[in-house]
């Protein structure tokens, strides 16, 4: 038979908290004890031992898992710097003790256990908010000159004390792009997958949709080869973020709180992270960025490839997958033309270029009409 923790911290306080009683009582009554004085010492065991079986895992287990849970999405330099700072303040506290001990009693005896978790508390939380600047002082102890370097001398640039770390969005995994740019070696660092997107990913690969299913899937298996080729690490991050339901929310919680940029294909979450002063990386904006430009009243070489949506419109493609709109020339499918672009339209999906037919005319019926005339 399994015995929960909690049951056992509850038993542990009902003792605990009744043998107190019982010691209170027997205090309190003297040596020879009355029977109402044994009837209430009776009373302070069961008291002590009801509170202690229910208030012992609020006080005990709780404050713990708490912590824990905190401790795993706070960044170990903070914890180093807050516990710095609290062994500081009991070095302090130390100090304090001895002028303390010549104190009356009970002054003597409780005031430097007061003064200890005081000072503790105040050199933790003073720490805590001056974290940044106490980061930027160790960092610039580092920066040193080397002895035999003269000034203006250009050396090696320092390495950081800890790699960049990147927050993987599910879109960003589905989409696939981001294992191409990791191959190009213009990311360097970890990539960071917290647990609730990698929950949200085995979501949609369980899913009855054939769609959903199949980018799930797509998205599992990137995953599994990226952590294979090794190129940069993947690291799952176990963590939970509470107060927040989102996916979305809790990824702009977690990069706020590992001061780290999001990886992610979503528009919402692009302009929502941004709105909260967390850097988003759009594998959308890169691939704007690197497409090679097109503008307005240049000519273009494409192939018809297929019919638009409105009246006598042809659709071709640029080597990079954009669509061309032309105009009139639904006729001309499976054919090469010359068009001169006349708009260009930027949406949130991509770009698209509208054109017509250079002269208004497809070359065969440029060639026919030159004939004519020159017949």
């Amino acid at each position: 038979m399994k015995v929960s923790l909690n049951f056992l911290v509850r038993i542990m306080g009902m003792l605990a908290l009744a043998t107190f009683g019982v010691y209170l009582g027997n205090s309190l009554s003297g040596p020879n004890p009355s029977s109402d004085q044994i009837r209430a010492t009776q009373l302070l065991m069961l008291a002590g031992a009801g509170l202690g079986l229910l208030v012992t895992p609020h006080i005990t287990i709780t404050p713990i898992q708490n912590l824990l849970r905190r401790a795993r999405v706070v960044p170990l330099t903070d914890i180093f710097i807050v516990a710095t700072g609290g062994l500081i303040g009991l070095i302090f506290a130390v100090l304090l003790a001895v002028p303390l001990a010549f104190l009356p009693p009970p002054f003597q005896q409780y005031l430097p256990l007061v003064v200890a978790l005081v000072f503790s508390y105040l050199g933790a939380m003073t720490f805590a908010t001056r974290k940044r600047d106490l980061s930027d002082l160790f960092l610039s102890r580092h920066r040193v000159a080397t002895p035999g370097i003269l000034p203006g001398t250009i050396t090696q640039p320092e390495q950081s004390v800890q790699p960049r770390r990147y927050l993987l969005d599910t879109s960003a995994i589905i989409d696939g792009r981001i294992a191409t740019v990791v191959q190009t070696g213009f990311l360097e660092g970890v990539l960071l997958v917290p647990i609730f997107v990698l929950t949200e990913l085995q979501a949609l690969a369980d899913s009855n949709d054939d769609l959903r299913r199949s980018k799930g899937r797509r998205g599992l298996e990137l995953l599994n080869e990226m952590q294979q080729n090794d190129v940069l690490p993947v690291e799952v991050l176990n963590v939970e973020i509470s107060g927040a339901t989102r996916v979305d929310d809790k990824l702009i919680v977690l990069a706020r709180q590992y001061t780290c940029p999001i990886i992610t294909n979503d528009f919402n979450l692009n302009r929502v992270a941004g709105l909260q002063g967390v850097k988003v990386l759009s594998l959308n904006q890169l691939s704007e960025a690197l497409r090679p430009p097109v503008s307005q009243d240049q000519l273009l070489h494409v192939v018809i490839r297929s019919e638009g949506n409105a009246r006598k419109q042809g659709v071709g493609y640029l080597d990079d997958g954009t669509p061309v709109i032309v105009e009139d020339a639904r006729h001309l499918i499976g054919q090469g033309v010359e068009v001169i672009v006349t708009r260009l339209l930027q949406t949130q999906t991509g770009r698209m270029v509208f054109a017509q037919l250079k002269n208004g005319i497809a070359p065969r019926e440029q060639q026919a009409s030159l004939d004519n005339h020159q017949l």
